[in-house]
């Protein structure tokens, strides 16, 4: 056995939500599609002992091969006992690859990453060392900065996996192939023939019991400043000189080199649920929930306009909203082309592509028709589910990015530079907010949002309203 390779995951927090909700499946989905490395273990490291397994939602293939350590970030001596188990790996494999997953609160990422690195668990002697991390990467530019200062340390950029589920999404992987490999779409994708951009990220959910750490977080943390701005610089983002994940990763820092200045008091608006009622159901205030200062103005729904001052973006609008307790789960992105005016229609609709990232993934083309019988046009859907190319389609994200570790790919992981960047966006947002310059608006839960929202586009354009399912779309709503 000393001429083959054992591959070691170790997760502190192994005891915690995220683990069980979401790696532990994911891992089982990847062991099921025999895509699992050989020699595969899991480490799991949590603060407690347990009387019972933590594995019980790994397969029983993963339990065999699954150990729990006591191990509380905070003290150092503990890892020795996580060295022990490595090194005995390392007797009975030539290579050991070890994976680190920080499955912790983020205040644990800096003791953890210290006591890696001075008891040497970092080192690549024998097989690599990679670590993955959990948003939120810091709380600003400052922590973050730190944080990034520390990791490179003992880690090389390559080692560090800053994990985004978003990214992990087979309709996010898409834009960049259905952008530059259709010319239909490449010819098109300018200020030449784009009137405006959207990019909802929509959830029917409120804070889920999150109330503590939400209420010290609020939307613009917690989506804008990650999830969000990565969309933004995959739509907007040049081609890349080769497809290699330096090169696309360098493409998206240019798109927020160049995002112009926001105006704060005309181009971002805050929102926050407040109670209401329907037929079917009942929701609370935001302040309402566990958690939640009662007097907060933490912002549930945060909407704004960006510009990208480039020769390619000049002047065309990119429009973000996101929020909690809307009317429907669902995130999209909406290019509109502009209206092609003619003696076949004096005022037709605008053709627009959609990229439906969650629930329903897939694209659609929306084009004009003569309408049957009439002399009027509608407007029509050409569209595309991901879920009709077959069963070994990968519709989870995690199981996509663990993939991607194991693999050493790091193009769908965010780059030290790309995190700070986008620190520097969200921070004087943050600042103005801070100085009560920014307004809190109420929204009655279930809706979408603010309805001062729609000002933001100051003509005749509004927002597309979606619907859950993509079939249909625009005829019938399912909410």
């Amino acid at each position: 056995m000393k001429n083959t390779t054992g591959n070691i995951l170790v997760i502190f927090g192994a005891t915690g939500d995220l683990a069980s909700r979401k790696i532990f499946p994911a891992l089982n989905e990847i062991r099921k599609s025999n895509k699992i490395p050989k020699n595969f273990h899991v480490l799991g490291c949590g603060r407690k002992k347990v009387t019972k397994s933590v594995f019980h939602k790994l397969s029983t293939n993963l339990i065999d091969n699954a150990n729990y350590i006591k191990l509380d970030p905070y003290v150092e001596s503990d890892y020795d006992l996580l060295s022990y188990n490595i090194e005995k790996f390392k007797k009975i494999y030539s290579t050991t690859n070890v994976i680190y997953y920080l499955s912790t609160p983020p205040s644990a990422y800096e003791p953890l990453v210290k006591s890696l690195i001075k008891k040497k668990l970092n080192i690549e002697n024998s097989g690599y060392r990679r670590i993955i991390i959990e948003k939120p990467f810091g709380k600003d530019l400052k922590s973050s900065k730190n944080l990034n200062k520390i990791l490179i340390k003992g880690f090389k950029e390559k080692q560090i996996f800053r994990i985004d589920h978003y990214l992990g999404k087979e309709t996010v992987q898409n834009i960049l192939v259905s952008r530059f490999t259709n010319f239909i779409f490449s010819a098109l994708w300018s200020k030449d023939h784009i009137s405006y951009v959207e990019i909802t990220a929509a959830e029917s959910i409120g804070i889920e019991g999150r109330g503590e750490y939400y209420d010290g977080t609020g939307a613009i943390k917690d989506m804008f400043q990650n999830h969000l701005l990565e969309l933004l610089c995959l739509v907007a983002m040049e081609e890349p000189n080769k497809n290699s994940p330096e090169s696309i990763r360098n493409e998206k820092i240019n798109v927020l080199k160049k995002i112009r200045k926001l105006n704060f008091q005309e181009d971002i608006i805050r929102g926050q649920y407040t109670a209401s009622k329907t037929k079917l159901k009942k929701f609370i205030n935001y302040t309402d929930n566990k958690g939640v200062d009662k007097t907060s103005k933490t912002e549930t729904f945060f909407a704004c306009k960006l510009f990208i001052d480039n020769k390619r973006w000049k002047d065309v609008p990119f429009f973000i909203r996101t929020g909690k307790r809307l009317a429907t789960k669902v995130t999209e992105i909406v290019v509109n082309f502009k209206k092609n005016i003619n003696v076949f229609s004096p005022n037709n609709e605008t053709n627009m592509l959609i990229f439906r990232l969650q629930p329903d993934e897939g694209m659609v083309v929306k084009f004009n028709l003569k309408n049957p019988g009439e002399k009027s046009i509608i407007n029509k859907n050409l569209e595309f589910h991901y879920k009709n190319l077959g069963e070994d389609i990968i519709d989870d994200a995690y199981e996509t990015l663990i993939l991607d570790v194991f693999k050493g790919n790091t193009m769908l992981f965010s780059r030290s530079d790309f995190v700070e960047k986008a620190w520097k966006i969200v921070d004087p947002i943050i600042n103005e907010i801070n100085n009560n310059k920014v307004k809190l608006y109420g929204y009655k839960a279930g809706t979408w949002g603010p309805k001062k929202c729609d000002d933001l586009f100051r003509n005749e354009n509004t927002w597309r309203y979606p619907c859950k399912n993509l079939v249909n779309d625009g005829e019938i709503c399912e909410l």
